[in-house]
């Protein structure tokens, strides 16, 4: 089985193609609805949107500012998970003590960002939904993206992640090959 990566997702263009010629607008139908939808979508920069995602994650850490060993919790929505869901979550993913964490409460998802001493080194995205994810990027470059079957399975591994990335630091001025991910 193909792990999950930027290549292999349906919805990532990869490849940068030729625009076609374009009907004039005079020729395109009419369809109130479909155009709402078309609008939203063009010009659409999946590079940017990607950096944008980045540095969205990184703004809501250094606003959040959590001390190391500890969890900062930030509400995304009105609907809020339910607090016990929120214990588990934290009693799963023992936080390391230099570590930082954030939890971002979706109502119906959670998700935690994990970041080391300096928000800015490395930050692991776990997100707890019917497919939970973990993705690992270092210095704002995602280097790691992996599906899972269970939410627990999703928290352990998101954890050896971090233990790692503490006991090995990735240096600033030499290429991260992930070799530890």
């Amino acid at each position: 089985m193909n792990k999950p990566n930027v290549e292999n997702r349906w919805w990532v263009e990869t490849n940068v193609k030729r625009p076609k010629q374009a009907k004039s607008e005079l020729e395109m139908p009419v369809l109130p609805v479909a155009m709402s939808f078309y609008a939203v979508g063009k010009d659409y920069d999946q590079d940017r949107a990607k950096d944008d995602l980045t540095d969205n994650n990184l703004r809501i850490a250094r606003e959040a500012n959590p001390p190391p060993g500890d969890w900062a919790y930030v509400p995304m929505t009105e609907e809020h998970c339910p607090p016990r869901m929120l214990k588990r979550v934290k009693e799963e993913f023992r936080i390391p003590r230099e570590a930082r964490g954030i939890v971002l409460d979706h109502g119906r998802l959670m998700r935690l960002l994990i970041c080391g001493p300096q928000l800015e080194d490395w930050m692991i995205d776990v997100t707890l939904s019917d497919e939970p994810s973990v993705d690992v990027y270092v210095w704002s470059v995602m280097q790691r993206e992996r599906l899972f079957g269970r939410a627990e399975d999703a928290l352990k591994q998101a954890r050896r992640w971090a233990i790692n990335l503490l006991q090995f630091p990735p240096p600033r001025d030499e290429p991260f090959r992930g070799a530890l991910l």
